[in-house]
């Protein structure tokens, strides 16, 4: 009886956390619509940033004083968190860029490519061993790039675009590794995000007064955007992927998260009216194909060391 309860509290847990990491997909793929939808409505990028990431700033912090959660950092962990706020920032700025350019799918297919990049560099500096699975992901994965976005009728925009993308994975890669740092991950995922959110926040405060542009969004459909981006795109998406790794683990809430570059391609389409060509769905499932195969268990049955996952774009 004890048996198959625990047996059954164990696999609705599972599903839980499943559910949990789509949910957070489903966040993240939302973010190249909903983005667009608000540059429709008239909303600047650096307006945009702004307002997303104060409101979901607020929001976290309210949520980290009301658990009463633990939110002050040894010098050497502030010293660690001062890289992850640097490439969160520069990879969010440098997305949005791509985004004057490109379309958002394709943008982040392109930005998509991070989790090779990882593996690449933990094999060259050995801190993985060099295995033909990961080889075939790196490879599988720059090869989806190349196919996506070359075309021999390629504008010079096109190009300013993919590279802006290319360099938002690169951004991401030095967020993923400081928040690698021991000493940043022994604190509360939440603290993390709230510094790092608050980070983005005051750089794109800055960006407003250089640049001119309004502080805020003031039309209601505007700061209804606004909202959405910072509610269901930040923090609901944080959350859901905390509980989905408490779950089912890091290495299966990474190969959950795999769905994201395709629901960014479907919701685009569909909210947006974005383009699908034959070349970008196939280009796509290469660099699914290459992240899942980064993040499969090793033979022991143990999801692979340097699992890697989507944060908050």
């Amino acid at each position: 009886m004890n048996a198959k309860t625990t047996k059954g509290s164990s696999t609705n847990g599972k599903w839980a956390g499943v559910l949990a990491v789509t949910v957070t997909s489903v966040c993240y793929g939302l973010v190249p619509a909903f983005s667009f939808l608000s540059f429709r409505m008239g909303v600047e990028t650096e307006t945009l940033l702004f307002n997303k990431f104060l409101y979901a700033s607020v929001i976290i912090w309210v949520f980290l004083l009301v658990r009463k959660i633990n939110v002050r950092f040894s010098r050497r962990a502030a010293l660690a968190m001062v890289v992850t706020c640097f490439g969160y920032v520069a990879m969010s700025t440098t997305l949005y860029i791509s985004f004057d350019y490109i379309s958002g799918s394709l943008a982040t297919i392109v930005s998509f490519t991070f989790p090779a990049m990882i593996v690449a560099i933990e094999m060259i500096t050995r801190k993985e061993p060099v295995r033909l699975g990961k080889i075939a992901a790196v490879i599988l994965s720059f090869g989806g790039m190349v196919l996506i976005v070359w075309s021999p009728d390629i504008m010079g925009g096109d190009l300013v675009g993919i590279a802006f993308a290319f360099l938002a994975a690169i951004c991401y890669v030095i967020y993923i590794f400081g928040l690698d740092f021991p000493s940043v991950k022994e604190q509360n995922s939440f603290a993390v995000a709230g510094y790092v959110m608050t980070s983005a926040a005051a750089v794109n405060f800055v960006r407003c007064l250089l640049s001119g542009k309004p502080m805020f969004a003031v039309e209601p459909a505007q700061i209804g955007m606004m909202l959405l981006l910072s509610v269901v795109c930040v923090f609901l998406a944080i959350v859901c992927y905390a509980i989905g790794v408490r779950l089912i683990g890091p290495g299966n809430a990474a190969l959950v998260n795999t769905m994201e570059p395709v629901l960014a391609c479907i919701f685009s389409h569909f909210l947006v009216g974005e383009l699908l060509t034959g070349r970008m769905l196939i280009g796509s499932a290469l660099v699914v194909l290459a992240v899942l195969i980064t993040n499969l268990p090793e033979k022991s049955g143990r999801p692979a060391e340097g699992t890697v996952a989507r944060g908050s774009s």
